[in-house]
């Protein structure tokens, strides 16, 4: 192998090495990271018995007119328990099916399902068709937590000529969770027609069009909806999402910030918001959201860290300069952990700036605060590295190396800088440890042949 042949690999090298060094060592996230817009789920409400007699599918027997009356009467006088003990005393066949379902109701009331949920099922032997029956049953099961039960009896409710929305509303709900989004629009737009102006039926069947890909539809109920109600922060949140299930960025920018506009503080939406925002190029209203955030909500390093990551992979580092000046009032509040990420990230910012002495200074303060952070020694080392300052970068990579997560890392910034410093031997070293512990690198077999042929030719 010829000596420029040597040369030329050896530079490819050094730019693979510095490559990975670089890219691993920061742990950034894509901008392109998936976009989260926090809405609210379906929900169900379920109705309690109000402790009323309802006569509405049966009816009482004559016989027990008198008895009924009476009930009545205790019953609006809250004395559901004395209307039980006194029901107690039939057996249920000495009972019209309507008295049997009112001692389940009572039941129900009192929180005795066990109970109400036998007496229940006594009435519907007798008459299986019984709308009640099967509405009440299905909310005690929806409320000991047997939803495909509940279903089944709200499925047949309606079957048998329910029309409440509540219960068209709660079918669209147990059939979305367990069956998908074809099988609730239905019942949801049923819901809907029966009660146009309840949030929740509105919000699950956009939820179950959506599901369904069904996005010109849910526009066009999004687009209704808002007609009538054009501050309401939800139905905006709604918008953004599927227009975001079309890769429409802009449309769901203008839901995102009529959303904010009108109150919404969801720390998720914010970021969200200045993520699209980055995205399409509009830095500084993304800038200015991210300070919204900050003034707002506690400080959290782990988001603040999200942020100053996308940032910094747009080059933007004068306005990682803005945010962290932003905070520095405030950073106090942070642990030394967190703030050895605030300096981290602050030596990079420096340094892009070609602000030498305040890097130094703030990588210093970094690795100071939080000595066990790979990734600040690692961008620590790699400064030092570009400044010829080979000694403590050396230092500073075999601190990394006893770091399990950045190992890797370090034994190819180690290489990167023998090779600087010309001392190939300690370079092939470095390799070799590399590459035995990390396998899948297959390129550095090559580096590592190269580096050989270099120590040959060197004759040492």
């Amino acid at each position: 192998m010829s000596m420029e042949r040597i040369i030329y690999l050896l530079a490819v090298y050094s730019t693979i090495v510095t490559g990975l060094l670089l890219s691993v060592s920061v742990g950034a996230k894509s901008v392109d990271n998936p976009i989260v817009i926090k809405l609210d789920k379906p929900v169900y409400v379920v109705p309690r018995f109000t402790g009323k007699f309802r006569q509405r599918e049966v009816s009482v027997a004559p016989d027990e007119y008198e008895m009924a009356d009476r009930l009545r009467t205790m019953l609006d006088e809250g004395n559901a328990q004395a209307v039980l003990d006194e029901l107690a005393q039939f057996y249920d066949i000495e009972l019209s099916v309507a008295m049997i379902v009112l001692k389940a109701q009572i039941y129900f009331s009192l929180e005795e399902y066990s109970e109400a949920e036998k007496t229940y099922k006594a009435a519907l032997a007798r008459q299986p068709h019984l709308v009640r029956a099967h509405t009440d049953l299905a909310q005690l099961y929806m409320l000991t937590d047997r939803p495909l039960q509940a279903r089944e009896h709200f499925a047949n409710a309606v079957s048998f000529g329910a029309n409440e929305a509540h219960i068209h509303g709660q079918l669209g709900y147990l059939n979305i969770t367990h069956f998908g989004p074809y099988a609730a629009i239905s019942a949801y737009q049923q819901a809907m027609s029966l009660e146009p102006e309840n949030k929740q039926w509105q919000q699950g069947l956009l939820v179950a069009l959506s599901q369904a890909g069904m996005f010109e539809s849910a526009e066009a109920l999004i687009v209704d909806l808002l007609a009538v109600n054009p501050k309401d922060i939800d139905l905006w949140l709604n918008k953004a999402a599927i227009s975001m299930q079309q890769d429409d960025v802009n449309g769901a920018l203008e839901g995102m910030e009529m959303a904010l506009l009108l109150g919404d503080e969801d720390r998720d939406n914010l970021k969200s918001t200045a993520q699209l925002h980055l995205q399409v190029g509009s830095y500084s209203r993304a800038v200015e959201l991210i300070k919204n955030d900050l003034d707002l909500h506690q400080l959290n390093m782990s988001v603040i860290n999200e942020y100053l990551t996308w940032l910094q992979q747009v080059n933007m580092y004068s306005d990682i300069e803005s945010v962290l000046e932003h905070i520095q009032p405030r950073l106090h509040e942070l642990s030394a952990n967190d703030k050895s990420i605030f300096y981290y990230h602050q030596g990079q910012a420096f340094a892009a700036d070609g602000q030498d002495q305040a890097a130094d200074e703030t990588y210093q303060q970094a690795i100071d605060l939080d000595p066990s952070s790979g990734r600040a020694l690692l961008r620590y080392a790699n400064f030092l590295q570009q400044e010829k300052r080979y000694d403590k970068a050396e230092l500073l990579y075999m601190r990394a190396e006893g770091i399990d997560v950045f190992t890797k890392n370090a034994l190819l910034g180690k290489a990167q800088l023998y090779i600087e410093m010309l001392d190939y031997r300690a370079a092939l070293e470095a390799l070799r440890q590399a590459y035995a512990r990390y396998p899948e690198l297959v390129g550095l077999k090559d580096n590592i042949e190269v580096i050989e042929s270099i120590i040959r030719a060197k004759g040492n």
